[in-house]
C-alpha cells in the first residue's frame, strides 16, 4: 500500500501533484491527527486514505479502503530522517503550487503529510514548529527530488556564514570599563540605585 500512496508524491525529479484541499496538523497540540486521501489514480479509485496520529515519540499509520480493508503500522519518531518542505502542484495541468511540509523516512512509501496549504502563508512556521517539536532535523528538497539539512551543522553547533565582529559602544571606548583614573573598580551599584557617576570619573 505504501507504493501505491506515494506513487506520483516520491519519485525522484517527478512533478508532484495534489488532488485534494488543505491539510493542517497542529504541532502544539499533540497528538497531531490527519487523514490524506491516496494521490494517485488507482489507489484514489479503492478508496484509500491514510489516517495519521503524530505523538512526540510515535507514528501510529493506519491506511484505510472500503474495498481491501486495514493496513496498521507503528513506527518511532527517531526512525525518521526530519522534517521536510516541499513544493507540489495542483491538479488538472496548472501551476498553481501547493506548500507541503512532511514528516520524511528513507523509505518514501512512510512519509507522513503534515501540512498542505495553497497560499503558504503558515507552511515555514509549521515547517519551523515541526521540527523543534519533534526534534528532528529541517529539511528542503531541491528540484530533483533529493533533500538536505537546511540548517547545517557539526555535531551540536549549528554552522553558517562567518559574520562581522559587532563593535563595542563609542561610548565604553572613552575610558576602560574595569578601572578609572583612580585604579579602583568602579563603583557600578551607585550609578543602578541612586543615579549618580561612580567614584572613577
Amino acid at each position: 500500500m505504501n507504493v501505491w500512496w506515494t506513487k506520483n508524491m516520491t519519485r525522484s525529479g517527478a512533478r508532484r501533484r495534489w488532488r485534494d484541499g488543505e491539510i493542517d496538523a497542529d504541532p502544539y497540540l499533540l497528538p497531531a491527527y490527519t487523514a490524506a486521501p491516496a494521490q494517485d489514480l488507482p489507489s484514489r479509485a479503492l478508496g484509500f486514505i491514510r489516517f495519521t496520529a503524530i505523538y512526540r515519540d510515535m507514528v501510529v499509520v493506519n491506511e484505510s479502503s472500503p474495498l481491501l480493508g486495514v493496513w496498521n503500522w507503528r513506527m518511532p519518531v527517531s526512525a525518521f530522517k526530519g522534517i521536510a518542505i516541499r513544493v507540489a502542484y495542483r491538479d488538472g495541468g496548472t501551476k498553481e503550487p501547493v506548500i507541503m511540509v512532511e514528516l520524511v523516512h528513507e523509505d518514501a512509501g512512510k512519509n507522513v503529510l503534515l501540512h498542505a496549504s495553497f497560499d503558504g502563508a503558515d507552511a515555514s512556521a509549521r515547517w519551523r514548529s515541526w521540527g523543534h517539536q519533534l526534534g528532528l532535523p529541517v529539511l528542503v528538497e531541491d528540484r530533483h527530488g533529493d533533500t538536505r539539512a537546511a540548517d547545517p551543522k557539526l555535531g551540536a553547533v549549528m554552522l553558517g556564514e562567518p559574520q562581522p565582529h559587532k563593535g563595542a559602544s563609542a561610548l565604553s571606548a572613552r575610558r576602560p570599563l574595569s578601572f578609572g583614573f583612580t585604579g579602583r573598580g568602579r563603583y557600578w551599584p551607585g550609578r543602578t540605585m541612586t543615579g549618580m557617576r561612580p567614584h572613577a570619573y
